[in-house]
């Protein structure tokens, strides 16, 4: 049997080095959001013969927009993403596609698809994102402590919080963009991480009223050993399948494949780490009455 609380301040440390290496990418570099949170112009434009990205980079910087984001979708350089940030003007997308195939004539350019987000919508989008986080683990606490007893709501909503930090950990110090998909994938891991630990915590409680004579952390070691299989069986074929979409998805997959696939690894992470040993440092009353009447049992 896997003492997995025997690794356990081992796995704080950790958790907390990630969160730490965030903040400091944070302070240093801050979110690099996507068009849909800072709002701007995103158009997608096609050639009929290859076209270097350094050119395409050179038109938009003689027409003010060097900060534009570019992206080839694919080896042959004929598809292009372009990401104008802090856009004011709706048609910043339009005057740069025009731009563009007016020196590249004979080249057939081709606007396959312009999106714009205005900087207030984009304030709007990154408010109501932040409050649909919050609301979501209020109600997951509310469930999990009508559901069980308070401690393992406070486990739960612990370990849920630290998977939304680590993946949002992961993106500052890999300098990802943050973007609608992304909360997607953010909320996604959130519930696929509270499910694999609300079966964890029902095997626990199980175990308390067949093993009454062994000690809490001897209990959430046996259910935690009991449920590895499931865990890992689990995580393994998502794991597979999501990492699929991160390979052949394209650039449109890219950002909510790799949240999820970070999420993934830290929600099945948190699970047995983060919401078990959070739980234990919890004692309910019934647990310390027990344990002072053994006591006074012991000195009699």
């Amino acid at each position: 049997m896997i003492d997995f609380l025997k690794y356990k301040y081992i796995c704080y440390t950790l958790s907390f080095a990630l969160l730490a290496l965030g903040g400091v990418a944070y302070v240093t570099k801050g979110f690099q959001y996507y068009v849909d949170f800072a709002g701007g112009s995103e158009l997608r434009i096609s050639f009929q013969q290859p076209v270097k990205i350094g050119e395409i980079r050179k038109i938009l910087g003689s027409i003010d927009l060097k900060d534009a984001v570019i992206q080839s979708l694919g080896a042959e350089e004929k598809i292009f993403l372009i990401q104008i940030g802090k856009a004011t003007e709706e048609n910043v997308g339009q005057i740069a596609f025009d731009k563009i195939a007016q020196q590249f004539p004979e080249n057939n350019a081709k606007l396959e698809s312009i999106d714009w987000v205005g900087p207030e919508v984009g304030k709007d989008i990154k408010f109501n994102a932040v409050i649909s986080i919050l609301l979501s683990l209020l109600l997951i606490m509310l469930y999990i402590a009508i559901r069980s007893k308070y401690r393992f709501a406070v486990g739960a909503v612990v370990a849920i919080a630290h998977d939304m930090l680590a993946v949002l950990a992961c993106f500052l110090i890999l300098g990802e963009q943050i973007s609608v998909h992304v909360l997607a994938a953010i909320l996604t891991v959130l519930g696929y991480s509270i499910n694999d630990t609300i079966v964890i915590f029902s095997r626990i409680k199980e175990n308390m009223i067949k093993m009454k004579n062994a000690s809490e952390e001897q209990i959430v070691n046996v259910s935690l050993n009991q449920t590895l299989r499931r865990t890992m069986l689990t995580s393994i074929s998502t794991f597979l399948a999501v990492g699929s979409i991160f390979v052949l998805g394209g650039e449109a997959l890219h950002g909510f494949s790799l949240a999820m696939l970070i999420g993934i690894v830290v929600g099945t992470y948190s699970s047995i780490y983060i919401a078990s040993p959070v739980m234990l440092l919890f004692k309910s009353p019934q647990t310390n009455l027990s344990q002072t009447n053994l006591s006074q049992k012991t000195n009699i």
